[in-house]
Order: structure tokens, then C-alpha cells, then sequence
């Protein structure tokens, strides 16, 4: 087979062939490249003698001192990995065209898995797929960074929460997830939706900043989101408004009261948790007015992107003060609910720490959540003195840098 690489690719053309692959992915589409602003992008992508795509990669490219690079290819390149002779094609030019900027190596990420499981089959023995092509890509002089298990570790999580969606979804939902949404909208949650709402969005993304006691990302980076994904991005606000929901505890307070004038005395004992549960509610609503100064508090926010194949919650904050009143729950469902509507076949929560236990993964795992373990992360290393140096400077920086917003 005679193939052409080419540094330039026509962009409808580009995403097509990536929404089109089963290793379809946000993070290879261009309007990723609009996202990551303080990068260079290419699009390329590899043609066969018939002048048809038959592969991609969006190339990131960071600046560094000395006139230096970093190329990465973030959950990339899209191929068929089972073809030896295309895959070896496309990473000696990507190499090649490395080594013409000056990059201190090539990184990339496969959307290759190697397990796909349910949440509640993680104890069990799971084989693993497509285990042999970490054998082959090092055989292209790709170097395999290994079964990475914490989100640290690695350029994009090796771990990732994911849900297949359908119509109905609700029914084989556990029960108590779903009271759960039901009670959000009880308890006075109301969404808001659009662009409009984004500061609304920092505000609930701030409670996950001050609770880590980091900066997660700038309001410019959440409008370089909405910007590029237009129509296909969500900026999704639970607020709470206090006053109101009061008002509404104290009518059902008076309601249970004329009940019990008149009720069985076997009605009673039921009717009397109830005002014992609402009256708790009312001193709490009464208790949050005086704290908060004003009627409306935000309680949670999510921002997501999709495309026809999959949609991506890459960001949610909760305000810790309301966890009460599930308004995540209504929220996490809301997001589903529309991939339903889209038709989009699947929807991505976000990495996960591969021991599977830490607090964010238990609530994921609460919906229909599978459990996507990647192939993990490959370096094409150039110059290893330059890669050594940032591979132990580059995460004190990030970490730096994100304190350093949250002071500011």
C-alpha cells in the first residue's frame, strides 16, 4: 500500500474521519486545538493511494526554553493500530516532523483500551485486549510509561469512568440514585442553561478550588471551551432559590398540621415524621437566608462537549454547604438525559484513579458506569537529557501554577 502523510488537513474532513473511528474521541477533534490556546496545533493525517483518510493525529505543540518543543497527541493518533505498515508510516513522519520543530520527543496516548468493564466487576478477572501492541509500538521506538494507576501520573488519566446511553437508562439505575434525583427537584433545585450562566459555572467549579485549595482553570479557558464547542457545548447551573423553597416547607408544615386534625390515629405516627423531617428542613432554610444574605445560591454547575458519537462532562463543582439536596444527581441526570435527545451513544464522566476508591468514583459509580482502561502513554524521546529535566520539572510546575491562581 502506497500512503502520503500530509501536515495539513482539511478540517471537515479531519473531524469526519474521527467521529467516524471507533477510537472517537474530543480530545482528537479540532475544536480541541481552539481549546488549548497556549499550544500550537497541527492537523495532520495520512491518505491512501486513493487519496482516502486512513489516518489522523492532532498534534499539540508546547513551547519550551532553547528554542525547544513538546509534541503531544492527546489520546491519539486515530488508526488502525492492527495495521503494522500504517502505523509504522505514521509515526516515523509524525517523528520526523518532530524532530523538524525541535520537539524533545513525541508523546502520545492510543484510545486503544485494554479492559472494558462494569463498575461492580472490578474484583473480578478481567483479560486484558490489545496487550500486544505495546510490544509492537516499541518496537517503532515508542517507549511504553507502563500501567499507570493515579491521574498523576500520566498526560490524560489511564483510568476513565464512561456510561453507555439508551432510552430508559432510568430503569436499570439503582433505585437510590434515581430517589436521589427526585428528591433534587423536591428540595427546590432549578437548572439554568446557556453561555450566560458561565460565571454562575465558576462560581460552583470555585467550591471544588477552595476545597482542594487549588486553581482548577480560568474563566478564559471555560469561555475557549464554549467558544470552540458553540452549540455543542453545556453550561448547566443548579441553584436553589432559599426564600421561596421556605415558603413552600412552611405551606407543607401547614398542611401536615390540618392532617393530623382529622387523620386515623394509624395515619399519625407517619404524619408526624414528616413535620418532624420538614420542621428540620424549615430551621435549616431559615439558618442558610441569614448566612448567605440573599434568597438564590448556586449549588452546582457542569460544563460538557460533544459530538455525534460521545459527549464529555469535562467539569462539575458542588457547593459542600447543600450536598443535601442532591442537586449533582439532578444535574449528572439532566447531561444524560440529553445525550438521549442528541442520540449520542455514549457519555464520558471523566478520568477516575485507577484503585477505584477514591470519593469522586463513588459517585460516579452510581450510575451505570463502566470502568475504560487505557493502553497508557508512549514517548518518542529525541533529546533525553531535555526529556529527563522536564519529566521531573513539569509537575512541580503544574502545581505551582495552580496555587498561584488560587492565591490570585
Amino acid at each position: 500500500m502506497t500512503y502520503t502523510f500530509h501536515e495539513t488537513t482539511d478540517v471537515v474532513a479531519f473531524d469526519a474521519f474521527v467521529q467516524a473511528s471507533d477510537q472517537n474521541c474530543l480530545h482528537q477533534c479540532s475544536s480541541w486545538a481552539k481549546v488549548k490556546k497556549g499550544w500550537k496545533s497541527m492537523l495532520t493525517s495520512v491518505t491512501d493511494e486513493n487519496g482516502t483518510i486512513v489516518a489522523t493525529a492532532l498534534i499539540l505543540i508546547r513551547k519550551m526554553v532553547l528554542h525547544k518543543t513538546l509534541f503531544y497527541v492527546p489520546r491519539g493518533p486515530i488508526m488502525d493500530y492492527d495495521n503494522d505498515e500504517l502505523v509504522s508510516f505514521m509515526l516515523m513522519y509524525l517523528a520526523q516532523l518532530a524532530h523538524k520543530n525541535h520537539a524533545i520527543c513525541l508523546r502520545f496516548d492510543p484510545n486503544i483500551k485494554l479492559r472494558v468493564y462494569p463498575f461492580e466487576d472490578r474484583d473480578k478477572e478481567i483479560p486484558y485486549m490489545h496487550e500486544e501492541l505495546i510490544a509492537r509500538l516499541e518496537d517503532h521506538g515508542a517507549k511504553h510509561k507502563g500501567f499507570t494507576t493515579h491521574i498523576i501520573e500520566a498526560t490524560q488519566p489511564r483510568f476513565n469512568a464512561q456510561m453507555d446511553v439508551y432510552e430508559g437508562w432510568q430503569k436499570d439505575t439503582k433505585r437510590k440514585t434515581m430517589r436521589c434525583v427526585e428528591q433534587a427537584s423536591k428540595q427546590g433545585v432549578t437548572l439554568f442553561e446557556g453561555r450566560e450562566y458561565l460565571d454562575d459555572f465558576i462560581t460552583a467549579m470555585h467550591y471544588t478550588e477552595v476545597r482542594k485549595q487549588i486553581a482548577l482553570r480560568s474563566k478564559e479557558y471555560f469561555l475557549d471551551m464554549l467558544d470552540a464547542y458553540q452549540e455543542n457545548s453545556i453550561c448547566l447551573v443548579a441553584k436553589i432559590n432559599l426564600q421561596k423553597q421556605l415558603e413552600e416547607v412552611k405551606q407543607t408544615i401547614e398542611d401536615l398540621n390540618k392532617q393530623l386534625e382529622t387523620c386515623s390515629k394509624k395515619k399519625q405516627a407517619d404524619l408526624n415524621d414528616q413535620l418532624v423531617k420538614f420542621k428540620k428542613e424549615q430551621t435549616q432554610l431559615q439558618q442558610d437566608l441569614a448566612k448567605e444574605g440573599q434568597e438564590e445560591v448556586i449549588v452546582s454547575g457542569a460544563l460538557a462537549c460533544y459530538n455525534d458519537g460521545l459527549m464529555e462532562i469535562f467539569y462539575m463543582g458542588n457547593n459542600p454547604d447543600y450536598l443535601r439536596t442532591n442537586a449533582s444527581y439532578l444535574v449528572w441526570a439532566t447531561l444524560i438525559d440529553r445525550c438521549v435527545q442528541l442520540g449520542i451513544p455514549s457519555v464520558s464522566f471523566g478520568g477516575i484513579e485507577g484503585t477505584l476508591d477514591d470519593g469522586l468514583t463513588q459517585f460516579k459509580s452510581k450510575w451505570l458506569m463502566n470502568v475504560e482502561e487505557y493502553i497508557g502513554e508512549f514517548n518518542m524521546v529525541f533529546d533525553p537529557i531535555a526529556y529527563n529535566a522536564f519529566e521531573k520539572v513539569y509537575p512541580k510546575f503544574l502545581e505551582f501554577a495552580a496555587k498561584a491562581r488560587a492565591k490570585k
